[in-house]
């Protein structure tokens, strides 16, 4: 394996990411947040092994510590030296990332078993909304928050909620944490994927209002203005409410932009080209390590 065979995929996947992250707004919230997920695998499949290769090439060339590492430099094919300026920092991010995936992944787990019953009401003044990660979504309210709705209102919020676990956007949004935790530079695509699927719950919500897009606008903003979510969870007062109010405010984007379409569609079969080509790279890595 070369830098440039390890560099140009990495660069290919995250330029058409981009390009993803600027269109996926033209298309209506579901389809834009499955692009984006699809989008996101694809790009930490291509950089991921990549990153993992040249930090254990680069640590089983140093002194004193490279001949305990010596078989990854075998397996990896990287018998060259590499320049610390390229190594140090794939090693730091290989190190750092293996930290923080086990913390996301440890907050996914505790989440999922924190609360036992389908809806929970909390004794808290606090206005509090949101959903947590599991089969069906499991939600949580607060007395606070039903004491400051007006039925209608709560019916909004409940609706958004709702779709959250009936499309199990928990999943994508694992995706995008431990995306993040693995390679910092996808947090803007992870941010996007974020706000998109709370676009989603939007528009569900719209449909269970009768679309009446207007009053699910206003609600939205009445609960972020004092409501409280916990990081791993999906709320409707969640991440880039006055776009989302913005976008509620104009008409349902149509599923009609075939240069949209097309262009995502392209991003995502080149993204897929690339993280394949790297997938031949691990399992010669693997097929090294594991011959038999």
């Amino acid at each position: 394996m070369t830098l440039t065979s390890a560099f140009v995929p990495m660069f290919g996947a995250v330029a058409l990411a981009l390009v993803v992250g600027a269109i996926h707004r033209r298309l209506p919230p579901r389809v834009g947040a499955l692009s984006l997920a699809a989008t996101l695998l694809l790009v930490a499949v291509a950089v991921v092994p990549s990153v993992w290769m040249l930090g254990l090439g680069f640590l089983g060339h140093l002194p004193y510590v490279g001949h305990l590492l010596g078989w990854c430099v075998s397996a990896a094919g990287m018998e060259d030296p590499i320049a610390p300026l390229i190594g140090l920092p794939a090693a730091t991010l290989c190190a750092v990332g293996s930290v923080r995936i086990a913390q996301v992944s440890t907050a996914y787990r505790q989440a999922r078993r924190s609360r036992p019953h389908e809806v929970e009401v909390t004794r808290d003044e606090v206005p509090v909304a949101y959903t947590l990660p599991g089969r069906a979504g499991r939600m949580v309210i607060s007395t606070g928050l039903i004491s400051m709705l007006t039925a209608d209102e709560l019916d909004v919020v409940l609706a958004h909620e709702r779709a959250h676990g009936a499309h199990r956007h928990d999943r994508m949004v694992l995706l995008a944490r431990l995306s993040q935790a693995a390679v910092p530079a996808l947090r803007p695509l992870s941010d996007r994927l974020l706000f998109t699927l709370e676009r989603w719950a939007d528009e569900d919500a719209v449909s269970a209002a009768n679309g009446d897009r207007r009053f699910v606008a206003q609600t939205i903003a009445k609960v972020a203005l004092r409501a409280s979510t916990p990081p791993i969870a999906l709320a409707v007062g969640g991440l880039g409410v006055p776009a989302r109010v913005d976008a509620l405010l104009e008409p349902p984007v149509p599923l009609r932009s075939r240069p949209a379409l097309m262009s995502i569609g392209a991003a995502i079969v080149m993204t897929s080209a690339l993280s394949a080509y790297q997938l031949h790279h691990l399992t010669a890595f693997a097929s090294a390590l594991c011959p038999g």
